[in-house]
């Protein structure tokens, strides 16, 4: 992946997506290895996640951004349903002010935001075996809640 540059990042990049906060600073944040990340703080408590999707391993970025914001816009319908909080419980996508979920800039490169979801839990390598336990509860429940969504679309 090619050396970002920060300047540009935040003079040409974020003000392409429909924030509404007033954005403070940003940084890189976390220790993926797929995708490159930021997170953005703003004047208010909101933060968001920046990510320069990968393109080497995500070949068709635009359909795979397709894809999330039809799960999750069903996702959010059926949490909703069963009583749970969709801001929570799946992603957001917050659109470009072209109106797509994802930003194209000048060099080909693909860009999304989502909030920032504060006290969420991410591991990196399993510590023990509840580990096991919660992460399989969780991965049955997302395929319980999908298991009417239309997977032709």
């Amino acid at each position: 992946m090619e050396t970002l540059n920060l300047e540009k990042i935040e003079k040409e990049i974020i003000p392409q997506f429909k924030f509404s906060e007033k954005l403070v600073d940003f940084a890189r944040f976390g220790n993926g290895h797929i995708n490159d990340t930021f997170i953005i703080n703003t004047d208010t408590v909101v933060k968001y996640v920046l990510q320069r999707i990968n393109t080497n391993v995500f070949k068709k970025p635009d359909e795979v951004m397709e894809n999330i914001v039809n799960v999750t816009s069903f996702l959010k319908n059926k949490i909703a349903k069963n009583g749970g909080n969709p801001e929570r419980e799946t992603l957001s996508v917050l659109f470009a002010k072209d109106g797509k979920s994802y930003f194209l800039d000048d060099n080909g490169l693909y860009w999304r935001v989502y909030p920032y979801i504060d006290d969420a839990l991410t591991y990196n390598m399993v510590n023990k075996p509840e580990d096991f336990c919660k992460c399989g509860s969780a991965v049955g429940n997302f395929m319980l809640l999908l298991a009417d969504y239309p997977a032709s679309s």
